[in-house]
C-alpha cells in the first residue's frame, strides 16, 4: 500500500501519480462535504483540480498517526488521523478510512473517506466540564 505516496499525490495536485495508485474504474472517494462523493477516476482528479484551485499550492498533510491496518491477501483496510493545514494556517484533524485491494504485485485504492474531526468534544471532556 502507498497511503503516504497517495497522500503527497492528492496535496500536490500530481493526477499522473494518483491515476496509477488507484482502482480507476471503481474508486470512491468520500470527501468531507456531505456532497463531495465521487465514483471513477476522473471524478477524482475533478476533485483533486477542485481543491488544488482553492488551496492555491499552499496545502500540508503532516504525519499519519493512530495508525490501524488491517490485511490480507486481497485486500488491506488503513484508518488514521493526520493533521492537514492549508494557507499557513493552523492544522486541523483529519480522519482518513482507506481500503486497498491487491492487484498482482500492486496495491490499489478503491474507496476512502475523510471527515475533519473534533477536538476537545468527547463525551468524556464534555462530561467533565458541564
Amino acid at each position: 500500500m502507498d497511503t503516504p505516496v497517495f497522500l503527497d499525490a492528492y496535496v500536490r495536485g500530481d493526477g499522473q501519480v494518483i491515476l496509477t495508485l488507484i482502482d480507476q474504474e471503481n474508486v470512491t472517494m468520500y470527501g468531507s462535504d456531505a456532497t463531495e462523493v465521487v465514483h471513477g477516476s476522473d471524478a477524482l482528479l475533478k476533485l483533486v483540480a477542485a481543491d488544488q484551485q482553492l488551496w492555491g499550492g499552499s496545502a500540508h498533510f503532516g504525519a499519519m498517526e493512530h495508525v490501524s491496518l488491517v490485511q490480507n491477501h486481497s485486500f488491506a483496510s488503513i484508518f488514521f488521523d493526520i493533521p492537514f493545514s492549508v494557507g499557513g494556517r493552523p492544522p486541523v484533524p483529519v480522519r482518513v478510512a482507506a481500503i486497498w485491494k491487491r492487484e498482482g504485485k500492486r496495491w490499489l485504492l478503491v474507496q476512502s473517506s475523510n471527515a475533519v474531526v473534533t477536538e476537545h468534544q468527547s463525551a468524556i471532556k464534555l462530561l467533565q466540564h458541564p
